[in-house]
């Protein structure tokens, strides 16, 4: 996962089609380069949600922020993920450890900590992981049973990456195919 200071797809105001077999992650960032800078990332992600983008590998366009898009991902089943104690399963953890090895990434399960609210549901007291993928002291992916968030653009903070945001990262188009194989049913693994 390098980075280049030109889009391999066009430069700004460049207008973009997504021909069939095109991949989900290098239409978002084609369709950025063919917007420029003319739209926030809210606008940005409603724009991206118009356009009918392909879906890829079963996950479908969520949201762009921050230089990450956040896919939907297929239905999952929590037990296919966390065992009573919350942790990552150990056949996920495998799946990642070995994409992790693939891409020349570091893996760590961070809990999902939630700092804005408290629950106290019943389920209050077991705090879940989530696997996080990365690079140089960057995360370049986040999966989550809920959703799948992939960096495209460099950047460690909100500051380097407005000024890093033309930076786009070469991820391998097989990475969401990859990636695809930690939301298969538990039993297919």
């Amino acid at each position: 996962m390098k980075t280049t200071e030109q889009l391999a797809h066009g430069s700004p105001g460049t207008l973009v089609d997504f021909p069939v077999g095109t991949h989900l992650l290098d239409s978002v960032i084609a369709l950025r380069a063919s917007v420029g800078d003319a739209l926030a990332e809210d606008e940005f992600s409603c724009l991206l949600r118009e356009s009918a983008l392909p879906p890829e590998a079963g996950f479908t366009f969520l949201t762009f922020c921050a230089g990450f898009v956040t896919l939907n991902v297929p239905p999952q089943d929590l037990a296919d993920w966390y065992p009573k104690s919350g942790w990552i399963l150990p056949e996920k953890d495998s799946i990642a450890r070995t994409i992790a090895a693939k891409y020349d990434l570091f893996l760590c399960e961070p809990p999902d900590v939630v700092t804005g609210c408290h629950y106290t549901g019943p389920d209050a007291q077991r705090v879940h992981h989530h696997l996080e993928l990365g690079q140089n002291r960057e995360i370049i992916v986040i999966a989550h049973p809920r959703f799948l968030k992939v960096r495209l653009y460099a950047g460690k903070s909100a500051l380097l990456y407005a000024h890093a945001a033309r930076s786009s990262l070469l991820l391998d188009p097989q990475l969401l195919t990859d990636l695809s194989a930690l939301y298969l049913p538990r039993d297919t693994q």
